[in-house]
């Protein structure tokens, strides 16, 4: 009996007791569904996560003073070139703001907004794309002009049309003592999202504006080249800060939300695993419920093996006979296994959008791929005992078995 022929008479045998068949592969159903599910969910909260951060997720990471720091080792000018001048960073820009309103049509409302001094790198280390007029440049900083780009959203707000270059606002400090600052929009930025309004302007423009003398920063943030070897990236970078202003003290830290997400996506992602791991336990039981019936069912066709080597059938024959038909019920529980777990996803997917979010499971083909070598593997190895049982059947004590 060829190959095809041991699948044939497996199939028949399988169908000829639908019941039994299906209670013997309940365990592998309930096993590759539940992993392709929970794979599926937990892919799709990944999913969701990167595309939540994607605009932080973007190789930013800021650099702060700790508690520990004295006047002079504060961010200055020197700081912000040096670090433009490391290998491994894109853009740097100061990071010196502050908490405004601004005036709207009507005189009784106003916008809460952010003032954010900064200069050209601002443009590549936002990815702004601007629309109307032009970005702050250095003749900007070094006349102190003021003059200010929005964006235009914001601008629709302010003047009722987006391009507002020419236009003035006027902000004015929530915090502290009060400070007024007129300013003209020489440029109009593009975002497609609604956020609270960024009011970039000359640092220098913004430091007078407040009355602040002192050239430094509270901050400097980076747009790195690579994230992949963070830890040597914020060292080299800290190292530089230290020796522009002679210190060895622990006294500069950072904030890398790429870093936390990357973190947070592993720590899911082996979750994910685990849970997967856990509920793949079931299949363990599916198997020994496979062994189970294929015992039962070597008992009960003792008789059909004794014919079978009388007739000159080899133990090889009968090994394989039984073999491939612990195979078949395994692969067949595994093909239920996975459109049921591709059907529970898809409920699942429903039910968390009629809920409001935006998590949509996803079942990856790896992930089907393992599940019907799985079931093979489940075949296999719980199918031998059985297989090797029927194979050393003396065939006169199984022509006398009734």
């Amino acid at each position: 009996m060829n190959i095809i022929e041991n699948f044939k008479s497996a199939i028949f045998n399988i169908f000829s007791s639908k019941m039994r068949t299906f209670l013997t592969t309940l365990g592998i159903i309930i096993g590759i569904t539940a992993v392709i599910m929970i794979t599926a969910i937990g892919k799709g909260f990944q999913e969701d996560m990167k595309k939540q951060f994607s605009n932080v997720n973007n190789g930013v990471a800021s650099f702060y003073t700790t508690s520990l720091a004295k006047e002079t080792d504060k961010f200055d000018k020197k700081d912000l070139e040096s670090l433009r001048e490391l290998d491994m960073v894109l853009y740097a820009i100061p990071e010196y703001g502050s908490n405004v309103t601004v005036d709207l049509r009507d005189p009784s409302q106003f916008k809460s907004s952010n003032l954010q001094g900064t200069d050209e790198d601002q443009v590549g280390f936002s990815n702004l794309k601007m629309k109307y007029g032009r970005f702050i440049n250095d003749k900007d900083a070094q006349a102190k002009s003021k003059v200010c780009v929005i964006d235009n959203k914001f601008a629709k707000i302010l003047f009722g049309r987006e391009d507002a270059v020419g236009e003035t606002i006027t902000a004015k400090t929530v915090t502290g003592q009060e400070k007024t600052i007129e300013l003209e929009i020489v440029g109009v930025y593009e975002i497609d999202y609604d956020v609270t309004p960024q009011i970039y302007l000359p640092v220098e423009t913004l430091k007078e504006a407040l009355a602040d003398d002192k050239d430094t920063f509270n901050g400097i943030s980076v747009k790195l080249k690579d994230t992949k070897n963070f830890n040597e990236t914020q060292r080299v970078i800290i190292k530089t800060i230290n020796a522009n202003h002679n210190n060895n003290e622990d006294v500069y830290s950072y904030n890398a939300t790429f870093d936390m997400v990357n973190s947070s996506l592993a720590a899911l992602q082996i979750f994910t695993v685990f849970v997967g791991i856990v509920a793949s336990i079931s299949l363990l039981v599916g198997g020994v419920g496979v062994m189970n019936i294929m015992l039962v069912t070597v008992t009960e066709r003792t008789k059909e093996i004794g014919i079978r080597k009388s007739l000159g059938a080899t133990n090889g024959n009968i090994r394989m006979q039984f073999l491939i038909e612990a195979i078949t019920v395994s692969l067949l529980g595994g093909v239920m296994g996975i459109t049921f777990g591709y059907l529970g996803s898809f409920i699942v997917g429903l039910v968390i959008k009629i809920l409001g979010f935006t998590i949509v499971p996803s079942v990856s083909l790896p992930v089907v791929i393992g599940a019907a070598i799985i079931s093979t593997i489940i075949g296999v190895v719980f199918g031998v005992y059985p297989a090797s049982k029927a194979a050393k059947l003396d065939p006169i004590e199984a022509l006398r078995y009734e």
